[in-house]
């Protein structure tokens, strides 16, 4: 399995908990920056995108919730 078919399994597992945002709205590019500032490392690469989806999940209850 690739770096960027480990991160989107990584994402996929992770739907209902925000992954979704990843799922839905990234492309490979997308993926393989978030390997490139994670300095190619897979496991810093998902943190980043868990750090990308609480924040975009908090967000989102923010402006419902105003």
């Amino acid at each position: 399995m690739t770096s960027v078919e480990q991160l989107k399994d990584y994402a996929m597992r992770n739907y209902e908990a925000g992954g979704h945002w990843v799922v839905e709205c990234f492309e490979e590019a997308d993926y393989q920056r978030y390997l490139m500032v994670a300095g190619e490392s897979v496991n810093r690469a998902k943190r980043l995108l868990k750090e990308y989806w609480v924040f975009t999940k908090e967000q989102c209850q923010e402006v419902q919730d105003y």
